[in-house]
């Protein structure tokens, strides 16, 4: 899905950046902020909530767009 996305951004004219996980994306966010992030509800390390969770924590308000193969009533929040 992040290799789709990333082509999808490009040839849309935008800068895509991609990180294996939510650590490293909150990592990179301590030196470049992003317009927009998007991001998987399952990721490796830090899930796609928990990501969100520390970010507005810390009163960022960038847009999220998060997405996500989970689909069963069981896998809702």
């Amino acid at each position: 899905n992040r290799l789709i996305l990333k082509d999808i951004i490009l040839e849309m004219g935008y800068m895509p950046i991609l990180t294996e996980n939510g650590m490293q994306a909150l990592k990179f966010m301590d030196h470049c902020v992003p317009q927009l992030i998007i991001l998987d509800v399952a990721m490796p390390k830090m899930d796609g909530y928990e990501f969100t969770k520390v970010l507005r924590e810390s009163q960022n308000t960038l847009p999220i767009l998060m997405v996500s193969a989970k689909h069963l009533p069981k896998d809702a929040r």
